[in-house]
């Protein structure tokens, strides 16, 4: 028998509507360490709504999700924000970003955020828009 390693992020029998419409009916998804997925799939089919389950972001109607052990969809709002500053990481359609700061500020802020000093945050978010490219973009 061969001994498999708990996956690090598992969704079991995920419910969440909104209003009378489903967005989820039952999903379920497991995911190890160091494993990339990517979810399609056509408008209004519960993508973005998978995604803030899976982060914590809103609490499923019913099901439940679990990070490394511990039930993201009964953890308190302060362990929920800390998960989110430093271990989730979701990437949307949609850039969710600060207009107003550059793109090395928007970068740099969760980093700030968990307690890096200024420049030691802006000094890594530079090496990662370096890495992704984007160095240019980052003084925008």
């Amino acid at each position: 028998m061969t001994n498999h390693p708990a996956p690090l992020l598992a969704a079991r029998d995920l419910v969440k509507t909104h209003g009378r419409t489903p967005a989820l009916r039952g999903a379920d998804l497991e995911l190890a360490a160091g494993e990339i997925v990517a979810v399609t799939g056509p408008s209004g089919s519960g993508k973005s709504t998978l995604l803030h389950c899976l982060a914590g972001i809103v609490r499923p109607d019913e099901g439940s999700v679990t990070y490394g052990g511990e039930r993201v969809d009964r953890l308190p709002e302060r362990r929920l924000s800390e998960l989110r500053r430093t271990e989730f990481g979701v990437v949307f359609q949609f850039g969710q970003l600060i207009p107003e700061l550059t793109a090395l500020d928007n970068v740099a802020l969760p980093l700030m955020l968990a307690g890096t000093a200024r420049g030691a945050a802006q000094e890594s978010a530079a090496e990662w828009l370096a890495r992704f490219g984007a160095s240019e973009q980052g003084r925008l």
